[in-house]
């Protein structure tokens, strides 16, 4: 690729704080304040965990945490990893009771699984189910820890304190109706962005077909008004993207591009949710959809994927506090 950015480190160190730089192919770079401060570092190419995308994260108990993930030919690893330190990762548990893929959460000293049902375990080893007290009234989306709650978002948004008892936010979401989206708190709200929806683009998108993917962004203070950051982020719309808190920013990292049926690679954050910036770095990990992200150890996290094929490295960037 040719660029000004691409010339030499110093001058990427030269470009900090220049809102948007032109690159000869005519994409833009917007480079913000971090830029320059750190660089991604490879932690280890080959983890003990198998090559996986789609594996849930969540930090807990000191820990970094690693459930499940998807192989080729959607083949499930149902195992449950821990590590304190990214290089050696500890086998938990080979076979998790709880439904596949299940998003996890650490909540009033255990780990939780939420999905289309609720378990929690104290250790990683030894789970219980737990059953709604009306299997009618509870949260089957995306789980998130907000206001020391679990907050579920989807096309409805629903909270609990321990999978009993649900109490619904809100009943229709303006964002509803979309899928493989990234979430997470930031500034005291809840953030929802990108994603795909049913349904072919016009032009359709060259990737899996019938799918419009999305660059919008959501928030909400309470989980029942939401406001539109942004209709169209600068960012290529995309979807099987992870967000996360970090460093005082909302981030995303990579995702899949429906449009050109094509890996993405670029990193981005932003204060706002309006305003996004470019984090560029060399080395940094290969283009990838459906990797796991973690804060922890003061670092940004970023393991696993599908780069075509499916990894199991894990890559760390330290932003200086």
């Amino acid at each position: 690729m040719s660029g000004i950015l691409w010339v030499s480190v110093a001058t990427v160190l030269l470009l900090v704080g220049v809102p948007g730089i032109a690159q000869d192919d005519g994409a833009e770079k917007h480079l913000g304040p971090l830029q320059g401060k750190a660089i991604w570092e490879q932690v280890t190419e080959e983890a003990a965990f198998s090559p996986r995308d789609c594996a849930r994260p969540v930090v807990h108990d000191g820990a970094m945490w690693l459930g499940n993930g998807y192989y080729h030919g959607g083949i499930l690893s149902p195992d449950l990893w821990r590590s304190t330190d990214g290089v050696e990762w500890t086998l938990k548990c080979d076979q998790t009771p709880y439904d596949g893929y299940s998003p996890l959460v650490s909540h009033d000293g255990k780990l939780w699984a939420i999905s289309g049902t609720y378990w929690n375990s104290e250790d990683g080893e030894s789970w219980t189910q737990v059953e709604p007290a009306d299997e009618e009234a509870c949260g089957h989306g995306w789980p998130v820890m907000f206001r020391d709650e679990i907050w579920t978002l989807g096309n409805e948004v629903w909270r609990t304190t321990d999978a009993v008892t649900w109490t619904q936010v809100c009943d229709s979401t303006p964002w509803r109706g979309r899928s493989n989206f990234g979430c997470a708190v930031y500034d005291d709200k809840l953030w929802v962005l990108a994603g795909a929806k049913s349904g072919e683009n016009d032009p359709p998108e060259k990737g899996y077909p019938q799918t419009t993917t999305l660059n919008d962004v959501w928030c909400s203070e309470d989980g029942v008004t939401w406001v539109q950051t942004s209709a169209a982020a600068p960012w290529a719309p995309r979807m099987w993207v992870p967000a996360i808190t970090y460093a005082g920013y909302l981030w995303i990292v990579g995702g899949y591009d429906n449009v050109n049926s094509q890996n993405l690679g670029d990193i981005w954050y932003t204060r706002d949710g309006s305003t996004w910036y470019q984090y560029v770095s060399e080395p940094s990990p290969k283009a990838r959809h459906a990797s796991s992200l973690y804060v922890y150890d003061d670092s940004l996290w970023v393991v696993a994927g599908n780069t075509w094929p499916v990894v199991n490295d894990v890559w760390r960037l330290t932003i200086p506090q």
